[in-house]
């Protein structure tokens, strides 16, 4: 009640100054420069939420967790019941799918006896991991979200502290207005803050839902491939070449890693 008395007679003393001919129009810089140093964190935010809207559309596609070329090949693969072809075809692969199979098959090749229990802890434990860092991504967006309105309200509260410093030292009888006008005036943080904070609020359910779409891609995806190179696993469990591929494999991982440190 006391915010729309407030803001009410704002205009009236907007009204009565433009009547009077005593101030200029106020222009949105005008509006803008009135919310105080607030306005500046503000911004920075507002550049940081379309920075990261634009990063997770790009980012965050299903191309990141499977392709049509992937499945494929790796349905190829297995229909010719060869793991060391399954290697091949995920070797350069960056899509979370095939990053879970090389972490599957690399267990198998160090554990051959290994039950479906322990390879399926394995893939649970990539994929529990692969999850988390697609949620954790997005909450970015979500704290800005949070945050944005938050830093507007504290913008107004300093706005209409100062305004009431400034009425107290005014003798003149407008001082009921003008004190309207200041507290209208430092309600444009607010007003900036919700706006930040609404769009990222929206993209962020908006980013929530492609997430877990993708999650359930990846999960679906990866039960029925872990199942079947189990199976394969088992079929040619005394066949050395799993061992050669599989180890190959592990064997450049660590290097690029020895290479990167």
């Amino acid at each position: 009640m006391n915010l729309v008395y407030f803001i009410h007679n704002g205009f009236l003393f907007w009204a009565a100054a433009a009547e009077e001919g005593t101030t200029k129009p106020i222009t949105v810089f005008d509006l803008l420069k009135s919310g105080g140093w607030v306005i500046y964190p503000l911004f920075f935010i507002s550049f940081l939420v379309v920075a990261l809207i634009f990063y997770y559309f790009i980012s965050i596609r299903i191309s990141a967790v499977w392709t049509k070329d992937l499945d494929r090949r790796v349905e190829n693969a297995l229909r010719k019941g060869e793991i060391s072809l399954v290697s091949e075809v995920i070797k350069n692969r960056s899509e979370g799918c095939a990053r879970l199979l090389k972490e599957v098959i690399s267990f198998l090749s160090k554990h051959k006896d290994a039950d479906l229990e322990s390879v399926v802890a394995v893939a649970e434990a990539f994929g529990s991991g692969y999850s988390s860092l697609l949620n954790q991504r997005i909450l970015y967006l979500l704290d800005a979200g949070v945050i944005a309105p938050m830093l507007g309200l504290f913008g107004t509260v300093v706005g209409i502290l100062r305004s009431f410093g400034s009425i107290a030292a005014e003798p003149s009888p407008m001082r009921t207005l003008l004190l309207a006008g200041g507290v209208s005036q430092a309600l444009v943080s607010t007003a900036i803050g919700l706006i930040v904070g609404i769009v990222a609020m929206f993209f962020y359910s908006f980013f929530r839902g492609r997430v877990q779409y993708l999650i359930s891609v990846f999960e679906e995806r990866s039960v029925i491939w872990v199942q079947e190179i189990y199976l394969l696993n088992k079929k040619y469990k005394t066949s050395p070449e799993l061992k050669t591929v599989a180890s190959s494999s592990f064997e450049e991982e660590n290097n690029d890693e020895i290479k990167e440190e």
